[in-house]
This record gives C-alpha cells, structure tokens and sequence, in this order.
C-alpha cells in the first residue's frame, strides 16, 4: 500500500489532497483528483481586505493633527463554502478619539470577520501616519500659520 499527496491551483485558490494505503497508482490518482475537484466545486478564497485600505477616520486628541487613517495591517481573506461570501460580517473594533502621541504602523483596533456567529479571521488596523504630541511651539506655529491664512 502507498500514498500520494497532490496540490493543484484553479483561479488563486491552493489545495492539497492526500490519499493513504491505496493499492495502486490508479487508484490513487483518482481519488486525488476526486478530492480536489470536490474541493474546487464547493469552496472558493474569499480577499476580506488589502493591506493599507483606509477603513475608517479617527480622530486624535491633542496631537499635530486632527485626524488619522485606520489601514489593514495585512491582507485578510477567508475559506468558504461558494455562495457564502455574501453572509459574511465586519465588526469593527475602533476609539472614537485616540491621545497622541501615535506612531505609523501603531496598533489603534481590530477587525474581525465572521460566517454564522462563528470567526472566520481578523485583522489589526493601524495608524497610517505619525503624530506627535502638540507642545507650546508646535501650538504656537499653528495660530500663526492660521492667522496669516485668514489675512490673506
């Protein structure tokens, strides 16, 4: 008795098959291909999110700035039975308002992905961008800067 163990790609998705203890090459071959056509026919990758795709906007308490993009920290995506990409559910995990000093690439919230109540995968989301805590100098360079654009 021998084993296989075969992998095929069709349209990005990867699946492996092994077959164990069959008696001959035959049998073997077409098992593997049974094994990975089922797999082809009735589930499909699903891309849940691309790295650095801006989800939503935070706003930052006594930073530099007002305002900060949440990004996927990586690509996310999902297993699932064909069909069953439309039933899949975002909860997002954010503060209204983060205190700086924030760094780029800071973890700020979650996402997470879910099929039928049940968590399929989740994702860090962090800051796009670096900012710094306002100080004295920082506070008075923008009154200026804003006081001149109003007298223009």
């Amino acid at each position: 008795m021998f084993n296989l163990s075969a992998s095929a790609t069709r349209d990005g998705l990867s699946l492996i098959a092994v077959v164990m203890k069959a008696p001959t090459s035959s049998i073997r071959f077409n098992n593997a291909t049974t094994l990975l056509n089922y797999g082809f026919n009735n589930f499909e990758f699903v891309s849940l999110a691309k790295k650095e795709d801006i989800i939503q906007t935070v706003k930052i308490d006594k930073g530099t700035k007002s305002y900060i993009n949440a990004i996927f920290s990586e690509d996310v995506g999902a297993l699932v039975s064909k069909g069953n990409d439309i039933n899949i559910n975002k909860n997002i995990e954010l503060p209204n308002t983060i205190s700086a000093p924030i760094e780029k690439g800071e973890t700020i919230g979650n996402v997470t992905f879910s099929l039928n109540d049940e968590v399929i995968n989740s994702a860090s989301l962090v800051s796009d961008t670096t900012v710094p805590k306002i100080n004295i100098f920082t506070m008075t360079g923008n009154v200026i800067h804003n006081w001149f654009n109003l007298c223009r």
